[in-house]
């Protein structure tokens, strides 16, 4: 019978996974952010309408992630590969948190006015922080993916869940180049920044259900001191 923790953690971050897709409700109200070529984080600038409600759901995946980072690494490591993940799970749940509050001020690629203030360099500070934290949370989201990914593969964990992911990671990886790629050429050439950042937002979202999955199935549990 599955533990009470278990299901606890198993929840917050199934919890954390839906929060962190809030990004999709841009195909319910209009934002007038493109999806395919403008930055997620642009949703949750202060000057949109729906700003607010996009980093509310971004807050909410944070504390929960952190939480269920915490109690993961505490409670259920399996080793070093898993002792990684959860830390990592913790840095990219704390830096969630932090980007919700540092928003951007505007969206640079749908404004032309923000597009200007950003070449002549007069952005607020805030702008350079919301890209500190979401570095660290994309930092800590291919970490976490890929160790338990290597997880899945070291301790012998079902076949069904090492081939989820190693599927998972995969789509993180793609996702996490394409946004970076895209984002250093943003200007002088259009390879859909938007699409390949929510790519990466939705490879997240399933990574965190792969782990709350792992939490059910396989990983060990013990008295805190791993």
């Amino acid at each position: 019978m599955t533990s009470r923790g278990r299901v606890a953690v198993a929840a917050l971050l199934i919890v954390g996974a839906v929060a962190y897709s809030s990004w999709l409700l841009e195909f319910v109200v209009d934002t007038e952010i493109d999806p395919l070529r403008g930055f997620a984080s642009e949703l949750a600038a202060t000057d949109q309408r729906y700003g607010a409600l996009f980093r509310t759901g971004d807050l909410v995946a944070g504390c929960t992630v952190a939480v269920a980072g915490v109690l993961g690494l505490w409670r259920y490591s399996e080793g070093w590969a898993t002792a990684i993940g959860w830390f990592a799970l913790c840095v990219f749940g704390v830096a969630t948190a932090l980007d919700s509050r540092m928003p951007m001020s505007c969206a640079v690629t749908s404004d032309p006015l923000c597009a200007a203030r950003e070449d002549s360099g007069q952005l607020p500070l805030s702008h350079e922080l919301h890209a500190v934290t979401s570095t660290s949370a994309s930092t800590g989201g291919v970490v976490s993916a890929l160790t338990f990914a290597l997880a899945a593969c070291l301790y012998g964990w079902p076949r069904w869940l090492t081939l989820t992911g190693a599927a998972v990671s995969a789509v993180v990886v793609v996702g996490t180049a394409w946004t970076l790629a895209a984002a250093a050429i943003r200007g002088e050439h259009d390879v859909w920044l938007g699409l390949g950042q929510r790519v990466q937002l939705l490879a997240f979202s399933g990574w965190l259900i792969f782990v709350s999955l792992s939490v059910l199935h396989v990983t060990g549990e013990n008295d805190g001191s791993t």
